[in-house]
């Protein structure tokens, strides 16, 4: 039997990952270790923050093993650069395997981020990073808002329904106005990348590239209009909570305001 190790974090995409070792391997081929890192506290920090960043990490990681059922599960959470854990852990717990995405980055779908390139480059097993997408093929499966205002329901990221949507591009400049009543959203401005054909640059303008927003906040977000090729600016909504649903409303209006 297998021992994979499977590096996690906080976003949709490190979950990528766990699609792919589910359906590479039955429970009976494999047993997984699952690893969070919080690289905000290092040894500097003091002994209660570090309890509680482990006592946080180990909270997700029960809510991603409970979308293991039948498999054996290892959990591990960890203080430090991201990198070095994963590389370390996979020595110590005998990993045959490690299994991790390119990147949790959302502009970093065709390069490896740092962490991804330290891990192929040091550790003592194999190390397989999961494919997200087919260049040329690619298709947004989120929801599709086209109305200026609604009000949103995203499921959390473990959930099989949509946990992210667009909401309607403009033409002018706008106003966003945006009120969370429940869980945690990330708001994304991205413009087009002519070269990679996808949504994957920052603002073009200078325009904040994200915004989180969590429930009880009503925020109004100036949106300056771009489009690159014709393709205007998206603005895409995450929920970022694995678990939990987050429900939201947007209103777009025209920005009066001078540039």
């Amino acid at each position: 039997m297998k021992r994979i190790l499977l590096p996690i974090d906080e976003t949709a995409r490190s979950l990528v990952a766990l699609a792919q070792v589910k359906k590479l391997f039955s429970p009976d081929d494999a047993e997984i270790i699952l690893m969070m890192v919080d690289e905000r506290l290092d040894y500097t920090s003091s002994r209660e923050r570090n309890d509680i960043a482990i006592s946080n990490l180990e909270q997700k990681l029960d809510l991603v093993d409970s979308a293991l059922d039948d498999y054996t599960v290892i959990k591990r959470a960890e203080i430090g650069k991201a990198g070095q854990k994963i590389v370390k852990g996979a020595r110590d717990l005998g990993a045959d395997l490690i299994v991790m995405t390119k990147s949790s980055k959302d502009d970093m779908k065709y390069n490896l981020g740092k962490t991804t390139e330290y891990v192929v480059t040091h550790a003592g097993c194999n190390v397989m990073v999961a494919t997200e997408s087919v260049p040329g093929k690619q298709e947004y499966r989120g929801l599709i808002y086209k109305k200026a205002s609604a009000v949103v329901n995203l499921r959390g990221q473990l959930s099989l329904k949509q946990s992210e949507c667009l909401i309607p591009s403009v033409s002018s400049n706008c106003i966003y106005h945006i009120e969370v009543t429940r869980g945690k959203i990330r708001f994304l401005h991205r413009s087009y990348n002519p070269v990679t054909r996808d949504w994957d640059l920052p603002p073009v303008l200078g325009d904040d590239e994200a915004l989180d927003i969590i429930a009880g906040e009503s925020v109004d977000i100036r949106v300056r209009a771009n489009s690159v090729e014709g393709k205007a600016d998206r603005i895409r909504i995450i929920n970022r909570n694995m678990k939990t649903e987050a429900v939201f409303s947007y209103k777009i209006m025209a920005d009066t305001t001078e540039a």
